[in-house]
């Protein structure tokens, strides 16, 4: 039985006590005030020293009832302590009241007997046979003093002793008796109550591994379910940025973190916060994971889960300045790369136990695998949409670019075709290496003079391309020409130490007749430039066109 139900069973017998106390001290209360009415004549002994008796009685039960109140009001914890004490006043205060039968056997025995009936439902083990034996020893006192009290029978010698002894070892043995059967039905009952306990117990205990499996199904089941988010954020995001800041406000709402930030590793091992989630983080906080000994540099050097005890003192005391006591980085990597790190905070500390650690790897290995897919998309796509040689858009882009403004009939396509004058002669005199340093150095000039409507492509060869939208005639002739100067100004040193210059024939048109059109102009305005001296820019005029039919 549990100790709250014990001490409960306590209270509730000692109060069921009280109220008997308190009942009986009332009757025996009106009895005293009516022997002070009594005649002296009416009792068959002196009645002066029985009143005294009975006001001692009566104040000693005051008394026992005082004791009862306060264990009861102010020691509620440690009842079962105490109630020996309660015991011993009970069996006092009746053993007192018994001599006022007068006989060594009288009526007032049944008080025994209730004494023992009330340990049925023992407050403390062994309680019955305590109240037994203080029984027995208040009743043997009690007949041995009243014993000359017996009134003579008429009965031959011999035959009163015989019958006074017969009433005494008969009450002697039902007190036994009474507190044997009693004592073996508070056993049983302790029993049943034990076993309905015990009961109680095994049903509380399936019912809470019951809660707790549930709960832990619901916690894999929420995994599982952010997993499955993850996972489409993976699948559905290409863009890099965006998607590790999906994927921290992911995790940060997953873990009840103060914060989740997501740092690169760049091409020149730098970091780089690429990603992050909470409040806004503070300024020293890139200085921070810069540092040698920094969490962050641990756990990208041991490629290992690492928490707030790997941290630097220094770093502790930054973290424990912002609020922060829980710290854990994971690495992201791959089998062959080093990606960057995962860097967790919490306000509590020791906020992320050994379960949210392994789950937060499975995340990350797939974050991991995901970022090294979408950095080889982009790779993919930047070497599918540009040139490799001068970094310029190629004709593949073109295509994409031109399929997205050419539905637009409002957009007025302004066209600058370049081509390197005696581009040929420069492979053949000065080898190709030389020649694909000019082709560098040109589209770095193109791609300086690109905005965000208009375009440089390597159009194949040495010819280039500058797409405009809404560009104009007059703008796109100042552009060319600037262009040819920028361009007639390099200065080029080959293997055998020659310097040269170059120089570019440049082609324009403009309009809204689409691109298929206006690029035919630009290349007949070109092919004008390349045939009258080169060096030049030429406008498309649709003179041109007839003359060179």
């Amino acid at each position: 039985m549990s100790l709250q139900t014990n001490v409960s069973n306590i209270q509730i017998r000692l109060r069921n006590n009280l109220l008997l106390h308190r009942m009986t001290t009332g009757i025996f209360l009106l009895l005293v005030v009516g022997l002070y009415y009594l005649r002296n004549d009416a009792y068959p002994q002196d009645i002066h020293g029985f009143r005294l008796y009975a006001l001692f009685i009566l104040v000693f039960s005051f008394a026992g009832l005082a004791v009862k109140i306060y264990l009861y009001r102010h020691k509620t914890d440690h009842l079962s302590r105490y109630f020996w004490l309660v015991n011993l006043l009970d069996v006092a205060t009746v053993s007192f009241l018994y001599r006022l039968g007068y006989y060594p056997v009288n009526f007032l025995l049944v008080f025994y007997f209730f004494l023992i009936l009330f340990t049925l439902r023992q407050a403390t083990p062994g309680e019955t046979f305590y109240v037994t034996s203080l029984s027995l020893l208040g009743f043997g006192i009690n007949a041995a003093l009243l014993w000359s009290n017996w009134p003579p029978l008429d009965l031959p010698s011999g035959w009163e002793t015989l019958i006074y002894q017969f009433a005494f070892i008969t009450a002697l043995i039902c007190l036994g008796l009474m507190g044997y059967f009693t004592n073996l039905y508070a056993k049983s009952e302790l029993q049943l109550a034990n076993h309905l306990q015990q009961m109680l117990d095994e049903k509380e205990a399936v019912l809470k591994e019951a809660s707790l499996t549930h709960a832990n199904l619901e916690e894999k089941y929420a995994f599982a379910y952010t997993l499955t988010l993850i996972q489409q954020s993976l699948l559905e995001e290409l863009d890099e940025a965006n998607l590790l800041t999906r994927i921290t406000d992911i995790i940060q709402g997953v873990l009840g973190s103060y914060s989740c930030a997501i740092f690169n590793i760049e091409q020149d091992h730098s970091l780089k916060l690429s990603a992050y989630s909470g409040p806004e983080p503070p300024p020293e906080l890139a200085e921070i994971v810069k540092e040698e000994n920094s969490l962050v540099a641990k756990t990208i050097k041991t490629q290992t889960i690492q928490n707030q005890e790997a941290a630097s003192p220094a770093e502790r005391l930054f973290w424990a300045q912002q609020g922060i006591n829980s710290l854990l980085a994971i690495p992201l990597s791959t089998k062959n790369n080093k990606l960057g790190v995962m860097l967790t905070t919490g306000a509590q500390e020791f906020s992320f136990d050994r379960e949210q650690q392994d789950q937060l790897m499975i995340i990350i290995n797939q974050v991991s695998l995901a970022l090294e897919n979408t950095r080889l998309h982009k790779k993919t796509k930047l070497m599918a949409w540009h040139d490799p040689l001068t970094g310029l858009y190629n004709r593949n882009y073109l295509n994409i670019f031109l399929s997205v403004v050419e539905g637009n009939t409002e957009n007025n396509l302004g066209c600058i075709l370049f081509d390197l004058d005696h581009f040929k002669v420069i492979n053949d005199t000065y080898g190709h290496s030389t020649g694909d340093l000019v082709l560098k150095e040109f589209g770095a000039i193109l791609a300086k003079h690109t905005t965000p409507r208009r375009i440089a492509v390597r159009y194949g060869g040495e010819e280039f391309m500058l797409l405009s939208l809404n560009g104009e005639t007059e703008e796109l002739l100042t552009l060319a020409e600037t262009i040819r100067e920028e361009t007639a100004a390099l200065n080029f040193s080959a293997n055998n130490g020659e310097h040269f210059s170059i120089t570019i024939s440049c082609g324009i048109a403009a309009g809204q007749d689409g691109f298929n059109v206006v690029f035919i102009q630009a290349d007949t305005a070109l092919y004008e430039a390349k045939n009258t001296g080169r060096n030049k820019v030429v406008i498309y005029n649709p003179i041109q066109k007839k003359d060179l039919a």
